[in-house]
């Protein structure tokens, strides 16, 4: 009765297994990071019940309802909607509506056994640390809200991934009702609603697989001309990251991003941070958000690009392995495209300036450059190391991870020069400069892993 869910919830479990042999150190630094972050929250609640904080139950509610609704929205698209391993079973004559509804319920399972496992994790948390867990209803009122997440974030991937994309009206009311009622009843009452939604869904769920947006060839010369190898090879990692429109969400990101940070860099301590405790935070807080903000951007037009350089040559890789050319060559190409991805950063610092002036604006330069590099020295290794495997989260968090504690203590350092001399341009112009001979030594090591990987094909 449920033989494509089973097939899918095995093949899930093989892929993870297979990842986790493959990667035993980053699969045990992800999980030991998760764990850490649900314990970090339960010393968080015994924090803010010691302050007296107070909180709004809906807020939390909904923060939890927006991520399980994200995922699910993700899940369907990478298990449905871009799958080509369906193609066989929707070619047979099993009902197509079927085969989609197994779909959704395989990563129905999924996703409540993470928030079970999850929240379990957190109640003995709190528990160890002595505060009283007798919220049944509330509890209650979570998980239900989480299943209604994850009945209409697959109906949201569907429709936006579809020619039709006006049926997401229905999808958007829904959620609108749920933000401006601020009620947690009003939402559990929705479920017999949110199964209907997913039905309805499900009947037009073939529409979004279909879908192919393709584009004519325009101006054939531009494909024929001559040019040198690293140039050739620059401009195939652009016209991929063209074709995927990552540079216009590059760019919309940097915005974004700089009108956020600069909105809670001006009363971000005002609406975050509790009173009682405003003043011990209150003077770290703006540099911090600054921080957090330059870190996003850097993480999304850095990081990202930078992995998937490599991990999208999974149909390719026996191109790169007869490719007449040296394997730093083709790093070194690589890498040249991520310039582009660069300038596309700048944004940011146009549009933060507003908030905070042009007087810390040198420095905050500095930090968006140091990491952006840090960001590319770190990813070409593992995404070399990890090249035509399919796109993995507990890579791109590794990397996050461990950018986040180097462009933290960078910026601190930065921070300290600029207090203590009236050289610190030449001293933080010096930074870079070393920063770019780790650059060329993480190129020269990632065309090393780069070789001894295609080797093995």
């Amino acid at each position: 009765m449920l033989e494509t869910t089973i097939l899918l919830l095995k093949e899930n479990q093989r892929n993870l297994f297979q990842k986790i042999k493959g990667a035993p150190i980053l699969y045990f630094f992800f999980s030991a990071m998760m764990i850490f972050s649900v314990i970090m929250f339960g010393f968080l609640t015994l924090f803010l019940l010691r302050t007296e904080y107070e909180f709004s139950f809906f807020d939390v509610f909904f923060s939890l309802f927006f991520l399980f609704l994200l995922k699910s929205a993700a899940d369907v698209h990478n298990l449905f909607i871009k799958s080509s391993q369906l193609s066989y079973a929707l070619s047979t004559q099993v009902s197509h509506q079927k085969i989609i509804a197994h779909v959704f319920f395989s990563q129905f399972l999924i996703n409540m056994g993470l928030w079970f496992f999850f929240s379990t994790l957190y109640i003995l948390s709190i528990f160890v640390l002595n505060i009283a867990v007798n919220y049944p209803l509330e509890y209650l009122f979570i998980t239900i809200g989480m299943a209604i997440a994850l009945l209409v974030g697959p109906v949201l991937a569907l429709f936006f991934f579809s020619s039709n994309r006006f049926r997401l009206v229905p999808s958007l009311l829904l959620l609108g009702f749920y933000w401006y009622s601020h009620e947690v009843v009003y939402v559990v009452c929705t479920l017999p609603l949110a199964c209907l939604h997913l039905f309805w869904g499900i009947h037009h769920g073939m529409e979004s697989f279909l879908f192919v947006k393709r584009k004519e060839r325009v101006k054939e010369r531009r494909t024929v001309r001559s040019q040198n190898i690293l140039s050739a090879l620059a401009t195939r990692e652009i016209l991929t990251l063209w074709r995927d429109r990552l540079f216009f969400s590059f760019v919309f990101t940097a915005i974004t991003t700089a009108l956020f940070t600069g909105y809670f860099f001006l009363y971000g301590a005002d609406i975050l941070i509790p009173e009682s405790i405003r003043s011990l935070a209150e003077q770290y807080l703006p540099s911090m958000f600054v921080f957090l903000g330059i870190y996003i951007v850097v993480i999304y037009t850095a990081v990202f690009p930078s992995l998937n350089l490599f991990l999208n040559e999974e149909k390719t890789m026996w191109i790169l392995h007869h490719l007449p050319l040296p394997k730093y060559t083709i790093v070194v190409g690589k890498t040249l495209a991520l310039l582009l991805c660069f300038i596309t950063t700048i944004p940011f610092i146009a549009y933060i300036s507003i908030f905070i002036g042009l007087q810390q604006l040198p420095f905050l330069i500095w930090v968006l450059m140091f990491s952006f590099l840090a960001g590319v020295i770190i990813s070409l290794p593992l995404g070399a190391k990890y090249v035509g495997k399919k796109s993995d989260i507990l890579l791109f968090y590794a990397v996050a991870m461990i950018l986040f504690i180097v462009a933290g203590i960078a910026a601190s350092a930065g921070k300290y020069l600029t207090r203590v001399t009236i050289y610190w341009p030449l001293f933080l112009c010096s930074i870079l400069l070393v920063e770019l001979l780790f650059l060329w030594l993480s190129a020269l090591l990632s065309a090393k892993i780069l070789k001894s990987n295609v080797l093995q094909i």
